[in-house]
């Protein structure tokens, strides 16, 4: 059942705060009930003005017991009342209750979520990856420690944890077991080699990706059950030497991959999505069938076998994987038919 209010550990100032007025009232409302024997609204009601110190008229005049307990209870509570009033206050003024609803809310959404992406570091590399899944509409909660960070996730309305990523109980908050993939983007390879084995442990069907500083690391990452290892160095090195042999090439190979702002020209997707049948097997019937105008580029087979350019009459493989190219309109076109 979905809680009604933040959790305990958002708002521990203003519960410590609400539960000891609230113990001091009840003390009150009994000592006057059993010294003064008042009913309960009588009680109530002394018990209040004797807290808030406002100073109204006792309901009837105390006895000297009754003025002791006051006395005590005065005592007891001096500074506590304000004090509550006052929490309350800042958190409603400075719109720090606001933060924590709405943080509240992120993880009610996070624990409904499947089949999302799990990102672990949000610093240069994990904020490109980020902003990647998002224009193509993945569903992703990033791991992240730095509360500068973490605000400017937040101010983005992005789902994220605050903890560190190579705890196992930090997965298992961002939903590790039911997410689909992982991308770990820590600086320290050390770190990513930890965060990729426990993922692997707590979910062996998802597909992991991780960044990697050193080559001497990339088997170690592959070992702890990585299916990717991007070395950011490398990556960038080359594509800088692409750039000088075939620019031309290059540029549109950036065009038309992932991102190019929120246009999306490729799309991957899988056999099992498609209304494959014994009647529709091919891929000129697919995209009959799905009434698309996008061409189909390339498959994967189940073995990791590239098939390039196919034909209109090769049949597309059982759980294979299946590359559509077109205009921004068309690729939103076909996920809305395979959706």
């Amino acid at each position: 059942m979905k809680p009604l209010f933040p959790s305990f550990k958002y708002l521990k100032e203003l519960y410590y705060a609400l539960i000891v007025i609230i113990a001091i009232s009840g003390m009150g409302i009994i000592g006057y009930m059993m010294i003064e024997d008042y009913n309960f609204t009588e009680a109530l009601y002394m018990t209040v003005i004797t807290v808030s110190t406002v100073g109204f008229k006792e309901v009837r005049e105390l006895t000297d017991e009754g003025r002791y307990f006051t006395t005590a209870l005065i005592l007891v509570s001096f500074g506590t009342f304000a004090y509550t009033l006052s929490s309350l206050s800042k958190y409603l003024i400075t719109g720090t209750f606001q933060r924590y609803y709405k943080k509240f809310l992120m993880d009610n959404r996070i624990n409904k979520l499947q089949d999302h992406v799990v990102l672990c570091g949000a610093g240069r590399n994990g904020l490109e990856a980020l902003q990647t899944l998002r224009a193509n509409d993945q569903e992703v909660v990033v791991i992240e420690k730095s509360t500068d960070i973490v605000e400017d996730l937040q101010d983005d309305g992005i789902s994220f944890i605050e903890g560190d990523a190579t705890e196992e109980e930090t997965l298992l908050t961002a939903g590790i077991e039911r997410a689909s993939a992982l991308i770990t983007s820590l600086p320290k390879d050390t770190d990513n080699v930890f965060v990729v084995l426990t993922a692997r442990e707590l979910n062996p069907r998802m597909r992991i990706v991780s960044r990697c500083t050193y080559d001497s690391t990339e088997s170690k990452l592959k070992i702890a059950g990585a299916n990717a290892v991007i070395l950011p160095d490398k990556v960038g090195g080359a594509r800088m030497a692409g750039f000088i042999i075939n620019h031309n090439l290059n540029r549109f190979i950036d065009t038309v991959a992932v991102r190019e702002g929120n246009k999306v020209y490729l799309r991957e997707v899988n056999s099992s999505q498609l209304p494959l049948d014994n009647h529709v097997q091919t891929i000129g019937g697919i995209l009959h069938a799905l009434e698309s105008k996008c061409k189909v580029v390339g498959i994967m087979s189940p073995d990791f076998e590239y098939i390039m350019n196919p034909s209109d009459e090769f049949q597309i493989p059982e759980d294979s994987q299946v590359f559509f190219f077109g205009t921004p309109d068309q690729i939103a076109d076909l996920k809305s038919r395979i959706s």
